[in-house]
């Protein structure tokens, strides 16, 4: 009889856990860790763009060591999405963000109203035209540099004393 009750009151337990997660998505962000709005890059025709658009736990970017996920949220653009993943596309457009563990990153962002996002010039192979590209300081987590997209243009990520804007992690590389 008790392991009956145990099994039945168990049982309940873990369907209303179920029920409970799955009628929200989780979301995972590691953006703004010291929650002072660092969470904003800039494009002159793209606006502000939002690493964590939906506040702790939302819909925004996330830093793994060996790529970014989720998505950032631009005024005049839209939803960027940094992985495949998170449109099921990777079957047939397998793209995404990637970081090398040391904080440079590469690979393409899409976003659905000004297409692919390009976080390095190694993707193209025109460093020596445009050298550019974004990356995370890896002690700090402070993102630095410019991503580019051919439809809008640049994409900063540079926080210095004149702007009033910057994106932080608190990923970190592994010791």
């Amino acid at each position: 009889m008790k392991w009956r009750t145990l099994f039945l009151t168990a049982s309940v337990a873990a369907v209303t856990l179920v029920v409970s997660w799955g009628s929200q998505p989780v979301f995972a962000e590691n953006i703004d860790p010291d929650d002072d709005d660092f969470q904003y890059a800039y494009g002159e025709n793209a606006g502000w763009l939002n690493a964590e658009p939906g506040g702790d736990g939302g819909p925004g970017m996330e830093v793994e060591d060996t790529r970014l996920t989720g998505y950032i949220w631009a005024e005049n653009v839209g939803w960027v999405s940094l992985s495949c993943e998170n449109t099921s596309s990777c079957a047939s457009v397998n793209y995404g963000v990637t970081n090398d563990g040391n904080g440079n990153l590469s690979g393409y962002a899409w976003a659905e109203n000004v297409g692919w996002i390009s976080f390095s010039c190694e993707n193209t192979g025109n460093c020596g035209t445009s050298d550019y590209g974004v990356t995370i300081d890896p002690t700090t987590g402070v993102f630095s540099g410019k991503a580019w997209t051919e439809n809008i243009g640049w994409m900063s990520f540079d926080f210095t004393d004149s702007t009033t804007f910057g994106v932080s992690t608190s990923w970190r590389v592994d010791s």
